[in-house]
């Protein structure tokens, strides 16, 4: 054994500290064993002297959810370095480090990589040429350095001024082997599947695993069945959950590879001179061959600013994204990828550059829109921020630290939603991964919000048969190719009720009646939305009492947002059945219905329908009569919000036919008296003339 070859492995021992850079447990002056070593055994080492007794090696997280859904991380451990044993003649162990054979390529190039603006770019350190172990050489002259509290990070553990070079070896050789996965010899697979990955803590965050000593690159290996290409199931085994629609506790989760992290095993103990003599099996109590598995989870949210998620058309709402910035270490920052895409469904169109007209739940329609406050602007343009907490960190601009695209025409903002994802926008937040202050601010690990509005245009009520009468919205989060989703669904009711004259009879001549619907202003926290008065071309909105194709109505005409909130009483050709008046597109809530016009030959004006109906759960389930004369009764509640389908108010030809009993009663002799009154000074005007007349 040559002396140059044991006096190299006895200094490169000495600057190994606790372990080799990244990862590695702090430094213990504990003995293990006591000095002098003992040799290993013949089973321990081979003839050259090379250790092969296992070592075993220890990966932590944070949470146990970094180890993906059914613990299903494969990592890849490439052993860049072995161990050699020395025995001195006073038959005492030293050990010293040589390049694998199979990885001797592979350091070489990768040190080469890391090491050429060390110490700087204009006075690079030299590899050497002449057949110098060059693992052994590195460590030697300190040219690599240790984290180990952060060996993740792109500095030097001890110099955080100091770019790392371990860092930047790491991520060399894991670019090499993506284009030469022979570069560093054949890997051993660890993996809970396959045995080699063994539970070490009860709460699921520690793991694991025996190897021959030495040094290793350790990669997080798991990918999608898709080869790496991400989809939000359990096709991809870096997906974890997709959100719960509309719940807005759940979120959608994916868990990003981890760096790829360098990893010597071994304890260093010092001796009576203040030399380092490495133990090379280590020990797990003392902290030895431990390496904090530094992957990520992502989160991804969609919430939405109505309570009850019903709306009614033409309502505007406005949604939330939000995420978790991305740690990039160990990915080329260039390369990596990170977006939000937001898929708006059928019955809305988003316009990210805002609304003129707000039309929220709880508007008052008093309320002052440029007043951020007031509940009403909802529809300012879109908004994106960088939060930590409640503090905003960053406010984000297109084009500077992200880039915007969409489905719509020329890149547009306004985006009508379409089924089957067809209709979407897409932020692409490289910019701001490379951008100077995302890692010295940091930004990474905080929130990223967006804001933006949408006009429900949906017309239909939702049903069960029909999955496009809901409006539904879902965002995705692609972290490097890792995707997962949440969503919201609102939806819209509908109810109907029968106009028929005073002996309840349903003949055509009742079709043609108005009626106009709005938010009961007497309901404390009412959660009911109108829509705004009809402003159609070519609509006759003085109704002549015809059933025209083009009348105002929640039934025929198709509409695109403006909102329409006057019926009428008309025949339902599929039933046969005349006077029924149906509203849909409506928001869980209490409305009043007022009778606008009533159908030729009956009596309108102050002999009108009014009432009031619940809606909840999309359908009636209260009625409450509320005018005068008795035409809407009252159909309350059964406590089971059961749907109330028979419902019907009547109109009556004269005053004779009015209810009579009780309060209508009561009303049915004031009108007669109004009448009567009215007549009275018709009669008294004409007498006056007529005196004035005779005395001219």
């Amino acid at each position: 054994m040559k002396m140059r070859k044991l006096f190299a492995g006895l200094a490169a021992a000495a600057t190994l500290l606790s372990g080799l850079a990244l990862g590695a447990g702090a430094a213990n002056a504990a003995e293990t064993p006591k000095l002098p070593y003992q040799p290993l055994t013949d089973q321990q080492v081979d003839k050259a002297g090379k250790v092969t007794e296992n070592a075993t090696f220890k990966f932590t997280s944070e949470e146990a959810r970094q180890w993906g859904v059914g613990n299903n991380r494969v990592i890849e451990a490439y052993k860049l370095a072995d161990y050699y044993q020395y025995v001195d003649s006073n038959g005492n162990a030293v050990f010293g480090v040589e390049t694998a054979d199979a990885a001797k390529n592979g350091v070489k190039d990768g040190l080469t990589t890391a090491l050429k603006e060390y110490p700087s770019a204009a006075d690079p350190v030299a590899i050497p040429t002449d057949g110098t172990d060059l693992f052994a050489w590195a460590l030697q002259n300190g040219y690599l350095d240790q984290s180990a509290t952060k060996p993740w990070t792109n500095t030097d553990g001890s110099n955080p001024a100091t770019a790392s070079t371990t860092r930047k070896f790491a991520d060399a050789l894991n670019a090499a082997l993506a284009k030469d996965p022979e570069l560093l010899g054949e890997p051993t697979e660890l993996s809970v599947a396959n045995g080699k990955l063994a539970a070490f803590s009860k709460d699921g965050t520690s793991y694991t695993a025996e190897l021959p000593a030495g040094i290793y690159l350790f990669l997080d290996a798991t990918k999608s069945d898709a080869d790496g290409a991400g989809s939000a199931s359990d096709k991809d085994k870096n997906w974890i959950q997709n959100g719960k629609e509309n719940d807005a506790t759940s979120f959608g989760q994916v868990v990003v590879n981890s760096a790829p992290i360098i990893l010597a095993s071994g304890h260093l103990t010092a001796g009576d001179k203040g030399e380092n003599y490495l133990y090379p099996l280590g020990d797990l109590a003392q902290g030895d061959n431990t390496v904090a598995f530094k992957n990520h989870v992502t989160p991804v949210t969609k919430t939405v600013d109505d309570t009850d998620k019903t709306v009614s058309t033409s309502q505007t709402v406005r949604y939330t994204l939000s995420t978790e910035l991305p740690l990039t270490t160990g990915y080329d920052p260039a390369t990596y990828k990170f977006t939000l895409q937001d898929f708006p469904g059928v019955g809305q169109t988003v316009n990210l550059a805002g609304f003129d007209k707000a039309n929220a739940e709880n508007a008052d329609p008093t309320a002052d829109l440029s007043n951020p406050d007031t509940l009403r602007n909802n529809v300012g343009k879109y908004t994106v921020k960088v939060v930590d907490g409640d503090k905003v960190v960053k406010e984000l601009v297109e084009g500077t630290d992200f880039d915007l695209t969409t489905s719509a025409e020329n890149n547009g903002k306004e985006i009508v939603g379409a089924a089957d994802k067809a209709a979407w926008f897409t932020l692409n937040f490289s910019k701001l991964i490379n951008s100077a202050d995302y890692n010295t601010t940091p930004l990474w690990g905080k929130k990223v919000v967006v804001e933006y509005a949408a006009k429900i245009t949906a017309v239909k009520a939702t049903t069960a048969d029909d999955p496009n009468s809901a409006v539904k919205n879902t965002v995705e989060v692609n972290d490097n190719n890792a995707v997962a989703q949440h969503g919201t669904k609102l939806t819209l009711g509908q109810f109907a009720f029968t106009k028929t004259d005073a002996q309840g009879n349903a003949t055509a001549d009742i079709n043609g009646a108005t009626f106009v619907i709005k938010p009961y202003e007497k309901t404390k926290g009412n959660t009911a939305v109108g829509t705004p008065d009809p402003d159609l071309p070519g609509v006759d909105v003085n109704r002549d009492g015809k059933i025209d194709e083009d009348d105002v109505d929640h039934v025929l005409t198709p509409r695109t947002g403006e909102g329409v909130n006057t019926s009428d009483s008309r025949a339902i050709e599929a039933t046969g059945r005349n006077g029924v008046v149906t509203f849909t597109g409506l928001a869980d809530g209490t409305y009043e219905v007022t009778e606008t016009r009533a159908p030729e030959g009956f009596l309108g004006g102050a002999v009108a329908v009014r009432f009031v109906v619940v809606i909840k759960g999309g359908k009636a389930v209260e009625f409450k009569g509320t005018d005068l004369w008795g035409l809407a009764p009252s159909s309350p509640n059964d406590g089971q919000d059961s749907e109330i389908t028979d419902y019907a108010v009547k109109n009556v030809r004269n005053v004779t036919e009015l209810p009579k009993t009780g309060a209508a009663g009561i009303a049915f002799f004031t009108l007669i008296g109004v009448l009567l009154a009215s007549v009275a000074a018709l009669v008294y005007v004409k007498s006056r003339s007529t005196r004035r007349a005779l005395h001219a």
